[in-house]
């Protein structure tokens, strides 16, 4: 009875797993640099309150989106998939991946030579780019926790 009660337990952290290491991400990619801002304005007395889209208009989302790409790439090559299907998955996300860090050094390039800078742009698409990594990372994640319970039974 106590290993079966150890094994349900083994099996629900497994299935929250993928949502942990998603919210350290983000938390880490998203919420740490706005936090860290809001910080440094409060402590320089400085009237800057910047919103998530100001702080992030320069395309930097899409470096945030090549890490969640990266992390979930190495967990994809990890499992126990065939090989053409950890292929197929690893190239989806480094092509949105790749996609997505291309807005930032994109953006930034343009507003370092002063050319044609759009920061209305940036933000857009980062922010779209951004969501249909994390979409891709989530289900990747949701799909390996799922084919692990499958294969521990």
């Amino acid at each position: 009875m106590v290993a079966s009660n150890r094994m349900i337990l083994i099996a629900d952290w497994a299935a929250a797993k993928w949502l942990l290491w998603i919210g350290l991400y983000l938390g880490l990619g998203i919420l740490a640099p706005w936090v860290m801002t809001r910080a440094w304005a409060h402590q320089h007395n400085s009237k800057v309150k910047p919103r998530l889209r100001e702080l992030f208009q320069h395309g930097e989302l899409g470096l945030v989106s090549l890490l969640l790409a990266i992390s979930v790439i190495w967990d994809l090559q990890k499992s126990q998939y065939m090989p053409y299907t950890i292929a197929l998955g690893s190239v989806f996300l480094a092509a949105t991946g790749v996609m997505a860090g291309n807005v930032w050094i994109e953006s930034y390039c343009r507003q370092s030579t002063s050319s044609n800078f759009h920061p209305e742009r940036a933000w857009r698409d980062s922010r779209n780019l951004a969501l249909l990594v994390f979409s891709l990372a989530m289900v990747t994640e949701v799909l390996l926790d799922r084919f692990a319970k499958v294969v521990a039974q």
